[in-house]
């Protein structure tokens, strides 16, 4: 019988309650195959600024570096002064892949029934301005008429996400990663960071490597969603695209955060946009990513309880949320959840 330390970061918003749901689901699938999870919830957003002054408290990554994994709910970046929590939390536990499952699910819309493709980005420099510097931020004003915005590539960055994502697609038995790129016009940002992919590609020969414009990949992904297995992209473009890709299938979407020694997983922000309190949030994007974590974690017996569980709630088109056209509570998706999960022989 496993034994998984799990941080809970529930944050701001609706996080505490999405991360209820996605509690009560885990500790559903625990009792069904026998797993055992100790929790620990933590501060951050502006909800860890209001009570210690600080929106990620020295506490809050001690307990996701001491767990075995971490689940996370929402932050409210923009009501806690810089820097960004969510920054700060990427550097500190060097979270330098990020990592989406694009996947259909029965009885919502998706663009495609049989969408099945993975967003992988490296999650550490690149454009965004919050995380492509050691100290300070890579976005400024020198004078009050111009802002210069930095972008940030480097060798070993590149090449460690390079290395991640052909690993991942060989553990997954995926054929083909796609590298999307602005070479034409970034040539030595996007340059560099295509040569290095190419060179790491060498050692994966079974693995097809191809490469394209990101804005190709933006419109393919609209009309030829199906050509994609794996999408690998720097920070900027990786953010846009599965963001982009996620829509494809209703948002419903987890996503990981995937350092040398911890991994956080995470709703995408669409999962977050209702009003905290009114009990009409969608937490499946959040149990879902409980069932990402599972499969991290190598309960893969477990995960796929809980996806089935999902997808066995999802077919039986009652109780939807509000965001997939029904009336359904957050209350009344997590205990039709659990219910599923208690169904499955």
């Amino acid at each position: 019988m496993a034994d998984y330390r799990i941080a809970l970061v529930p944050g701001d918003g609706v996080g505490p309650e999405v991360i209820s749901s996605a509690r009560q689901v885990l500790e559903a699938v625990a009792v069904r195959t026998g797993i055992e999870f100790a929790f620990a919830s933590f501060l951050a957003g502006k909800a860890a600024y209001d009570e210690t002054g600080n929106s990620l408290p020295d506490a809050t990554l001690d307990g996701i570096r001491n767990a075995d994994a971490a689940l996370m709910g929402a932050m409210s970046t923009g009501l806690v002064p810089p820097p960004s929590p969510m920054g700060v939390l990427r550097r500190a536990l060097d979270l330098y892949a990020d990592v989406r499952p694009i996947q259909s699910y029965p009885g919502v819309w998706c663009l495609r029934d049989n969408l099945d493709l993975y967003v992988v980005r490296e999650n550490t420099e690149g454009f965004l301005a919050d995380r492509n510097l050691y100290k300070g931020s890579g976005e400024f004003m020198p004078d009050p008429d111009t802002v210069l915005s930095l972008r940030v590539i480097t060798r070993k960055n590149s090449r460690r996400i390079a290395r991640f994502c052909f690993e991942l697609a060989r553990n997954l038995r995926r054929k083909k990663i796609t590298v999307a790129h602005k070479a034409n016009v970034l040539r030595l940002g996007c340059g560099f960071f295509l040569e290095i992919v190419r060179e790491a590609g060498k050692e994966y020969p079974e693995i097809t490597l191809e490469d394209t414009y990101v804005d190709s990949v933006a419109n393919d992904l609209v009309r030829h969603p199906e050509r994609f297995d794996v999408i690998l992209t720097t920070n900027l473009f990786g953010d846009i695209l599965s963001d982009e890709a996620a829509a494809l299938v209703s948002s419903l979407v987890p996503t990981a955060n995937f350092g040398a020694d911890c991994a956080l997983f995470r709703p995408i922000h669409e999962a977050l946009l209702p009003q905290p309190g009114k009990n009409v949030a969608n937490p499946l994007p959040t149990i879902l990513c409980g069932q990402m974590m599972l499969d991290w974690l190598g309960e893969t017996e477990a995960a796929w309880v809980l996806q089935e569980a999902v997808r066995r709630f999802l077919a039986d088109g009652k109780d939807f949320p509000a965001d997939l056209g029904g009336s359904g509570t957050t209350t009344e998706v997590t205990v039709a959840v659990c219910r599923k999960v208690k169904e499955i022989e």
